[in-house]
């Protein structure tokens, strides 16, 4: 005896596309960011122009936008936005090399962790720019000044993410590499720094952008030559559109290095949930 079953052909699945309005919400959430910086541009335009806001103190944002253009071509311009930049990327270096084998110690040991959380909390909070005066003292008005300053004001974020991220690191890694007998140089590279990466990333992301912030202060009041002095020197001058465009290069110059470690992420965190979630 046999048995037949009647099967219906199955129509194959036609391909799934992007509905329209999803596109067109992409497209739109995309267009709202220059939107908004128009917007504000015309905004501060019109105030400036009509006399809402005082066009000695606060000029017309055409004319801003006009000395930022001359800037661009000018030598001196490029000097002081490399003698800005090269300082804070100095001390990101400095402030790695100190904060992740610090990181690690803390983590590794309790007592090396309870010791060290007090001065480390009492030195947070410190303001870098009530160094400034010691830093004139040691060092005088000079790019060494500015490179202390960076270092101490910025290594926080890192510090805090790689400490943090030491103690989420996952107890199945660990009690497996202890079973495998991996030792410790096994263990760091192949468990330990895995684990700390991503939020050593994020920490060197913050830090980036508050080394900027600290460079660009410690010239405005330690006079060391880069962007912060060129605005004091423009200010001085009452060369208003002049210092408006060097204030907004040194916000252009923050969310350049902003964006370029957030680029460098996906690459070197290409593994990582938090990077493949983002992928089509």
């Amino acid at each position: 005896m046999t048995s037949s079953v009647a099967l219906k052909p199955v129509a194959p699945a036609a391909p799934r596309q992007r509905p329209s309005r999803v596109r067109r919400r992409f497209a739109l959430h995309r267009l709202l960011g220059p939107a908004t910086i128009l917007a504000v541009f015309g905004l501060w335009e019109i105030s400036s122009r009509s006399g809402l806001l005082p066009q000695a103190a606060i000029p017309p944002a055409s004319q801003v936008l006009a000395a930022f253009g001359a800037q661009l071509v000018e030598p001196h311009f490029w000097l002081s936005v490399w003698g800005t930049l090269s300082v804070a990327l100095l001390g990101l270096l400095i402030i790695a090399a100190i904060a992740t084998p610090l990181a690690l110690l803390i983590g590794a040991s309790r007592e090396v962790q309870e010791s060290t959380w007090f001065p480390i909390e009492f030195l947070k909070p410190i303001p870098p720019v009530a160094l400034i005066p010691l830093g004139l003292l040691l060092w005088g008005p000079t790019p060494g000044m500015k490179l202390f300053l960076v270092v101490f004001g910025a290594i926080w974020p890192l510090l805090t993410q790689l400490v943090y991220g030491f103690k989420e690191i996952d107890g199945v890694a660990r009690d497996m590499a202890r079973s495998y007998r991996l030792g410790k140089w096994l263990t760091i590279t192949r468990v330990i720094i895995p684990s700390i990466l991503p939020f050593g990333a994020t920490g060197l992301r913050v830090s980036a952008s508050i080394a900027v912030v600290i460079a660009v202060v410690a010239e405005m009041i330690g006079g060391v030559a880069g962007l912060g002095q060129d605005i004091v020197v423009a200010q001085s001058a009452n060369a208003m559109p002049q210092m408006y465009a060097l204030i907004f290069a040194a916000g252009l110059l923050g969310l350049l290095v902003n964006a370029a470690f957030r680029a460098a992420e996906k690459p070197l965190l290409f593994w990582h949930p938090s990077q493949r979630k983002d992928l089509p």
